[in-house]
């Protein structure tokens, strides 16, 4: 609280610049939202590129399908306490995310896709690719389909995920 205290006074002017130091993480070490400004941004994203399980055998709808996700374009911003997700094929999907404090990224919601509703869990870590120079979110996903709309999740689509953030 102190830290966006700060951040607010020195947005204002009303305290010496010298005293305006903000870290990157705005809510401050060991909080419980990580490293949200380091989160936020585009990103570029693959979905079951490495290794795949499609168990619904549902017509149209595989991973080789999801050319909303894999390649997909991402966007993760919004506020400290309502982080936004969307998907540039996936306009309607009602996605937020959430982070730990030790930089593990957790996406989830719903889509209507194709006329069934996806549940969708997509996660990993946030971090610095050397080799690449580009923050990254590693991880895994899964999709669970509600094939009969009585809101239970019948079959799933899991796979890797991987989230590369636009260079600047």
């Amino acid at each position: 609280m102190i830290s966006l205290l700060l951040l607010f006074a020195c947005a204002g002017n009303s305290v010496d610049t010298a005293a305006c130091t903000v870290t990157a993480d705005i809510d401050g070490i060991g909080s419980d939202t990580g490293n949200l400004p380091d989160l936020f941004g585009n990103y570029s994203t693959t979905f079951g590129s490495r290794a795949s399980y499609d168990e619904c055998g549902v017509e149209d709808i595989s991973i080789t399908d999801l050319d909303w996700i894999s390649p997909g374009a991402m966007s993760i911003g919004g506020r400290l306490d309502d982080v936004e997700v969307s998907f540039v094929g996936a306009p309607d999907a009602d996605l937020t995310a959430i982070m730990s404090e030790h930089g593990s990224v957790a996406i989830s919601g719903r889509f209507d896709f194709r006329g069934q509703e996806l549940h969708i869990a997509l996660g990993g870590l946030l971090f610095e690719n050397a080799q690449t120079e580009r923050v990254e979110i590693e991880g895994y996903g899964f999709l669970g389909m509600d094939t009969n709309n009585d809101g239970s999740i019948d079959c799933g689509l899991s796979g890797d995920f991987n989230a590369k953030r636009s260079v600047n």
